[in-house]
């Protein structure tokens, strides 16, 4: 096999240091959609899903203050409690809130702090039960406002999701065209034979 020269030593080393660049730049870009792919799903269930049940808790403790304020009347007992309430309230808090979800949740928490007033006050006879209605009206709507938000986000969520795996999918099939261009390079600079110099040679008269 003949030796390589300098210059073909020279092309070889920069298409192998061209492939290895490109193997850890697709790499780390692929990790870092994969680490996309992972916050997004935990995200969901973690901030989400996780959420909605919460939602869905509260919707059904104040709906049944609803209905027993519909169907009994308060002039000698009050409407029931739910300790619950206030641990849902306290877990909601500590989840990754968005700016519309904080706010929602403030309301919210006010509007909770409001009723129970209310109620207090009502045994007093200084609060009527269309008062609090009126308040758990207020709460219904922060609870719907929940609701489009966990939707919201969560469409938005998995969307950035599809996005980083095609990401991926692109990423995958350019390294394979380039990988196969060097390697063609490199067969060819391997294999590529310089052409002897002629040399002249005078015949001796």
């Amino acid at each position: 096999m003949p030796k390589r020269t300098i210059r073909q030593r020279i092309h070889a080393g920069f298409v192998l240091a061209a492939a290895f660049l490109l193997v850890l730049a697709s790499n780390r870009l692929n990790n870092r959609n994969f680490s996309t792919v992972e916050h997004g799903v935990d995200s969901v269930f973690e901030d989400r899903l996780v959420v909605q049940e919460y939602i869905y808790r509260l919707n059904n403790l104040f709906h049944e203050k609803e209905m027993f304020l519909a169907y009994n009347s308060l002039d000698e007992k009050s409407l029931p409690q739910y300790p619950e309430i206030k641990t849902i309230l306290a877990d909601f808090e500590k989840t990754d809130l968005t700016r519309e979800e904080s706010l929602q949740l403030t309301s919210l928490k006010e509007n909770y702090a409001e009723l129970k007033t209310l109620e207090e006050k009502h045994l007093k006879d200084q609060a009527s039960e269309e008062d609090i209605t009126a308040v758990l009206n207020s709460i219904s709507t922060n609870l719907d406002e929940l609701v489009e938000v966990q939707l919201s986000e969560g469409r938005q969520l998995t969307q950035q999701s599809k996005r980083s795996l095609g990401m991926n999918q692109l990423l995958s099939r350019i390294e394979i065209v380039f990988l196969v261009i060097i390697g063609i390079l490199f067969l060819i600079i391997v294999f590529y034979r310089d052409k002897p110099n002629m040399e002249l040679v005078e015949d001796e008269a």
